[in-house]
């Protein structure tokens, strides 16, 4: 005997064998007990979700032997002649083939004869949507007023190309495509009764391949197990279908996430390296996201059509994702699937994009722009967190600083009593310099808001020093400090510029940023505005030999 493909073999021969359809499935079983049955029928819905199966098992319902009834024997004559496609009172008609109005004009004649073997007589009309216009108009009053004894049954997989005049006659049913989860129970009987081992997770695969056709999943399990033989392992689906594991797509997901591009690229490596279709890789890793995307929304479970295991790990994954992020990655994702089919390097394609799945900053929109403030606020708070462990490492106590505060006022006032002026400035210590602290205000009135003093690291000094004062003398009159302030105002700029040539470059943009500016000279003691975080200020204190530095090159100013 000839070998017959599963999906002939395991056709339902009864409504309790019809996967995955349970509302229409209930609906006509309640019609067939109650003696409500229709008289014309449409069934609409994508291929291989069971259109014709169940238009010939309500046809045995109606002309079982044992009937009218909602389980029909499959073993008088009547359901016999139906399996074997014999018995005369059922009718299957392909409308792609018999389209014309001489055919639909030839079945009205025969609709009026009574049936000869069974209750009624059965047309089942497949593909009815390729009728010609003329054919449906000649239809509509057979559909209209049939006989008592006939019944239409219509099937199509595009309800949307038939006359509105047909929809409002017929009982419509729609078919949805058969979950992954409906259709493991049925695969895993198929391979039991074949006395073939099958591993769980390639029966899954086999089902999710089938995009919801249970003739499709049974073809492929077809296929399937020519391959494997007595034995389907989940690799040998794999190698199959040219698919990857969802286990290597969740990884490339979580390492988006954590900006792994090492991880990511030796993924897209693995899968090269296999063999795999890379148009293929990308449509499953689309069909991922979109997952993620149903339950992170909080869709009806339903929607995601996948394993309770499989559930769980998208839920964990939706919480590390937000529903904007999930979204530009299928914009993503949706531009690289339509790039690789036609590009002469794809693999290079693929890369380009799962890489910047893994760096929203350079995304566009809305999502884009917060990516990059929010990875600026991240600089700034670890720029932040360094400064204050390195300001606490180095921070000297309130009682030194006092201390050497008190030291340094001795020692300018010494110096003013003896008159005695020195001749150049003794430059300050590195060391010294490097643990200059604000100076300590003995009340809040004395301290100086959003001003910087410049000589914070001698709190004591409020004079310009004796080189200056020799200058001054020589030239011949002397020169008011607010003189001084406007010209070092004017070089300003000058001064900023001389930092960036000694490699301040950080400091001059803290600077900047902070409007860090000349504000006042009285005594010697220069202040500077300032407007920022008190980071910020900790980080030009630790500056100031440097500025000063600058400011005397520039201006000559001590």
């Amino acid at each position: 005997m000839a070998y017959i493909a599963l999906y002939r073999k395991y056709r339902p021969k009864n409504f309790d064998e019809i996967v995955g359809q349970e509302a229409i499935v209930r609906t006509l079983k309640n019609q067939l007990k109650s003696g409500k049955i229709g008289h014309a029928y449409l069934f609409c819905g994508m291929r291989g979700t069971g259109k014709t199966s169940t238009a010939r098992v309500l046809a045995k319902a109606l002309n079982c032997e044992h009937g009218p009834t909602d389980t029909p024997c499959n073993e008088c004559k009547n359901c016999v002649g139906i399996n074997d496609g014999s018995m005369m009172d059922v009718i299957e008609m392909d409308a792609a083939s018999n389209r014309g109005i001489d055919d639909i004009r030839a079945l009205r004649e025969r609709v009026n004869f009574p049936p000869s073997e069974g209750r009624y007589r059965v047309y089942i009309i497949d593909e009815v949507h390729m009728l010609t216009t003329e054919a449906f108009n000649a239809l509509l009053k057979t559909l209209e007023e049939p006989p008592r004894h006939a019944v239409f049954i219509l099937a199509t997989t595009e309800p949307n190309k038939l006359p509105a005049t047909i929809l409002s006659r017929c009982m419509r049913f729609d078919f949805k495509r058969v979950q992954v989860r409906e259709m493991l129970p049925h695969l895993k009987r198929i391979t039991e009764e074949n006395g073939v081992e099958a591993e769980e997770k390639a029966l899954l695969l086999v089902a999710k391949n089938s995009q919801g056709s249970m003739r499709d999943a049974l073809s492929l399990l077809d296929k399937a197990l020519s391959y494997g033989g007595n034995r389907l392992t989940f690799e040998d689906a794999l190698s199959l279908f040219g698919a990857v594991g969802d286990d290597l797509l969740i990884e490339i997901a979580r390492a988006a996430k954590n900006r792994n591009i090492g991880r990511i690229l030796d993924v897209i490596e693995e899968v090269v390296n296999s063999g795999k279709d890379l148009g293929r890789f990308v449509d499953d890793l689309m069909n991922l996201y979109r997952n993620m995307l149903m339950v992170a929304i909080g869709a009806n479970r339903d929607l995601v059509d996948v394993t309770d295991e499989e559930y769980g790990q998208f839920k964990d994954l939706a919480k590390i994702y937000s529903s904007e992020e999930i979204l530009n990655s299928l914009d993503l994702l949706k531009k690289a699937a339509s790039e690789v089919r036609w590009a002469s390097q794809p693999r290079i394609v693929l890369e380009a994009a799962v890489v910047k799945l893994s760096m929203p900053q350079l995304w566009e929109g809305d999502t884009g722009y917060a990516a990059r403030t929010r990875d600026l606020e991240q600089r700034v708070e670890a720029l932040e967190r360094k400064l204050e462990e390195l300001l606490a490492g180095k921070d000297l106590s309130v009682n030194d600083r006092r201390k050497r505060a008190g030291e340094d006022e001795s020692s300018a006032k010494t110096a003013e009593e003896s008159g005695d002026q020195r001749t150049e400035a003794e430059p300050l210590k590195d060391g010294a310099d490097e643990k200059a602290e604000p100076p300590e205000f003995e009340s809040e009135k004395e301290k100086p808001t959003g001003e910087l003093p410049i000589s914070a690291a001698e709190e004591g000094e409020r004079t310009v020093t004796s080189e200056r004062k020799a200058r001054q003398s020589a030239d011949g009159g002397h020169q008011e400090e607010g003189e001084l302030l406007e010209e070092l105002q004017a070089k300003w700029q000058n001064v900023l510029e001389d930092l960036e040539k000694t490699g301040k470059m950080a400091i001059v943009n803290v600077m900047k940023e902070c409007q860090v500016k000349p504000h006042d000279l009285k005594k010697g003691l220069l202040s500077l505005t300032f407007e920022g975080f008190e980071v910020y200020r900790s980080l030009i204190e630790k500056e100031k030999s440097a500025i000063k530095e600058s400011i005397k090159r520039v201006t000559g100013l001590e």
